[in-house]
């Protein structure tokens, strides 16, 4: 990686820099589609003619909070490393249940690829990274191309396809029914719940008559041969997912992707994020699967 964007990338981890007035070329707020307020989304263009890969970044917060400035860190990385950066806020699990916020980020990426030319961006290279509730959905983005009901009917450029290229999950819940068990194999508190996916879905995820609806909502359900490359990392010691959720979705998509175009990664001493996923060197490891499969 060049040394400057090294620099920056230092910057970022030690002042928590997210003040992206120094990118000339940005949109704020853009709308993706007019369904809700929240479906708008931040665009930051490097300099240059371009068109260059972009990527998506979506936020955490449990299905039920965040924002997309959550992600200026990333997103100022990524633009200097010469990538399109949009930041995406989507329906939150207070005003819409599953699958509306899986549907406002597909919406997102027909909105991209629809609009490619006057945002500099490459249609044929778009990613995808999420952390947490994020990293769900950005896995469901990353498996399920193609499947009508997943892919919905939200937003402008209805005909555009949603299929991305490369995607990155950080520690994202990915099977909700077998999250307590998970977590207790893992010796989590026995006050784990996942009140949140319940939300979420809007419906009790533990009740047997609602198995189908909840995996519909597990990426591992939408797995086939025509999938883009993955990079899951998780930590070990993640104390509100538990790291067997990425393990078991990383083995089911060695399964049918090969190992090749998977890469899976169990940060020795993580957490749900922090500084072992945003040092220097992990950051510098995303790039360098993103360049891989965006640039070459």
């Amino acid at each position: 990686m060049k040394t400057k964007t090294w620099l920056l990338v230092l910057y970022v981890i030690l002042y928590g820099c997210t003040n992206m007035s120094s990118i000339e070329n940005q949109h704020r707020d853009v709308r993706y589609a007019n369904d809700s307020a929240a479906q708008k989304m931040d665009i930051f263009i490097p300099d240059g003619a371009g068109p260059f890969p972009a990527v998506l970044l979506i936020h955490g917060g449990g299905f039920k909070s965040g924002d997309k400035k959550a992600k200026y860190s990333l997103a100022k990385i990524l633009v200097a490393n010469e990538y399109v950066a949009i930041c995406v806020n989507y329906r939150l699990s207070g005003e819409a249940i599953f699958p509306a916020a899986i549907h406002d980020i597909k919406a997102a990426i027909r909105f991209t690829r629809g609009n490619a030319a006057n945002y500099s961006v490459n249609p044929d290279r778009i990613g995808c990274w999420g952390s947490s509730a994020g990293g769900n959905l950005s896995a469901m983005i990353g498996t399920s191309a193609g499947n009508k009901y997943i892919d919905g009917s939200v937003g402008f450029f209805k005909n555009e396809s949603t299929k991305i290229q490369a995607c990155v999950d950080w520690f994202g819940p990915i099977d909700f029914t077998t999250m307590k068990r998970d977590a207790k194999q893992l010796g989590f508190k026995e006050s784990f719940n996942v009140v949140l996916e319940s939300k979420y879905i809007g419906a009790d995820i533990s009740a047997p008559e609602n198995f189908h609806l909840v995996q519909s909502a597990n990426p591992e359900t939408y797995i086939d041969d025509s999938d883009p490359p993955f990079y899951v990392q998780v930590g070990n010691k993640d104390p509100l997912i538990p790291y067997i959720q990425s393990q078991s979705f990383a083995h089911k998509l060695y399964q049918v992707l090969g190992k090749e175009d998977v890469r899976f990664e169990v940060i020795e001493g993580g957490k749900h994020g922090g500084a072992k996923f945003s040092n220097k060197e992990n950051i510098g490891k995303v790039i360098t699967f993103l360049d891989k499969y965006l640039k070459q």
